[in-house]
């Protein structure tokens, strides 16, 4: 049997032999996907029109390591509102991302990107000048939120909505906290995912989401109109959601999971995940897929990361991070939390029961550095663990770091 998976623009072809039983969990490609008919709708009937009206909002746009159809969006917006798109200010939802690129601007603005260029700006996570406190959180930190937020009256957000590893959902609220947030908050927040309550798919009992929920209630939430879009395999749009950010958010959930979680019945003793574009630019960002398929693995199993990570580990500051850590007591050594600890805590913590392996372009001992055991040859990988295993059971999970799996009972 011979699988095809996404790697490096590229296509890796893999001989699964014979003897390895094989699941193969793909997200939902929808028959009928929507356009701008169903848009105008939606967006009418939710009072977009008279959102738009008096002077153009503000608009929150994802940066370039999202999916998200902004351009479609904004050419529906000028149908219905000609000029809109040229009038209006546009502020990208960094959170602790770097800058967004050139590549970046155009996977997001497509064709428009001329036209809006001289409008737009990015948040920057560390640059408090271009920021206001807006008071202290539940956990006694300061929050402090990009200016712009503050200053317009009218915000309109276009996200998309996917699951999130330890967030439950991405979308939604995650626009403005982590996204336009500081450096600090953010990392407050992210620091409560070492709970394991801190899951793909939860919401109710999950630290994070409720964490991001609080952060939205210090702000006046009536002036948040979202578009929040849900997507299929094929990128196409399977879901459109308007009106009140929360409301929009929360209603896309649904048809979000329905997309990109399967429920499995069995655990595997070898899970590969295949990371696509634009996750695996990175190890910082496949780690979702880890995150979303570790579960459905057996105790003592092997989950793969399949993602090339061509520009690096992600994040220096996570890199740098690891030279800090405690492997054995799974702490950083100076027992403070820093930024990026959840992400180490919970590879530590997934690794104490499942062999976890990343496929990559990453030097050796820079996938070492951050807790992965590099894998050369992934086909003999595959030969020599099925000869040493009976009833060997194999899951292949596309878009691995959307596509989550589910085990029953858990």
């Amino acid at each position: 049997m011979k699988i095809e998976l996404a790697y490096a623009e590229s296509t890796l072809i893999l001989d699964i032999p014979s003897s390895i039983q094989v699941d193969i969990f793909s997200p939902t490609a929808v028959q009928n996907p929507l356009g701008v008919d169903a848009f105008l709708s939606g967006f009418l009937q939710a009072g977009g029109d008279r959102f738009l009206s008096g002077d153009p909002p503000l608009i929150v746009v994802n940066d370039g390591y999202r999916n998200t159809p902004t351009a479609t969006i904004l050419q529906w917006l000028d149908q219905l509102h000609p000029g809109i798109v040229d009038s209006a200010q546009y502020l990208i939802s960094t959170g602790a991302h770097t800058a967004p690129t050139e590549e970046h601007y155009d996977k997001i603005f497509r064709r428009l990107w001329e036209r809006v260029r001289d409008n737009v700006s990015y948040h920057d996570a560390g640059d408090r000048s271009s920021m206001i406190s807006v008071g202290r959180d539940g956990l006694g930190g300061e929050v402090w939120v990009n200016r712009a937020v503050l200053e317009n009256k009218k915000i309109l957000v276009i996200g998309s909505v996917e699951p999130h590893y330890f967030a439950g959902f991405t979308g939604g609220r995650k626009a403005i906290f982590p996204g336009l947030t500081d450096i600090d908050t953010v990392a407050r927040n992210h620091n409560l995912a070492n709970s394991l309550e801190a899951a793909p798919l939860k919401l109710e009992g999950n630290p994070v989401a409720e964490h991001l929920d609080s952060l939205m209630a210090m702000l006046e939430r009536d002036k948040f109109f979202g578009i929040q879009i849900v997507t299929d395999s094929r990128r196409q749009i399977a879901g459109l959601f308007f009106g009140r950010l929360s409301t929009a958010f929360r209603n896309a959930t649904s048809i979000a999971e329905k997309i990109y979680t399967r429920q499995v019945f069995k655990r595997y003793d070898v899970i590969i995940c295949e990371v696509l574009p634009p996750l695996d630019k990175n190890l910082y960002q496949a780690q979702k897929a880890l995150e979303n398929c570790q579960t459905s693995v057996k105790d003592g199993g092997t989950i793969i990361i399949l993602s090339a990570c061509e520009e690096g580990v992600g994040s220096e500051h996570f890199f740098q991070l690891a030279d800090k850590w405690d492997r054995e007591a799974n702490r950083p050594k100076d027992d403070r939390r820093h930024f990026g600890s959840h992400k180490l805590s919970r590879v530590i913590s997934i690794g104490k029961r499942v062999d976890i392996r990343l496929y990559s372009t990453l030097p050796d001992d820079i996938a070492r550095h951050v807790f992965y055991e590099p894998l050369d040859n992934l086909q003999l990988f595959l030969y020599s663990t099925g000869k040493e295993c009976e009833n060997y059971h194999l899951a292949v999970v596309h878009d691995a770091a959307n596509m989550v799996l589910k085990i029953e009972n858990d």
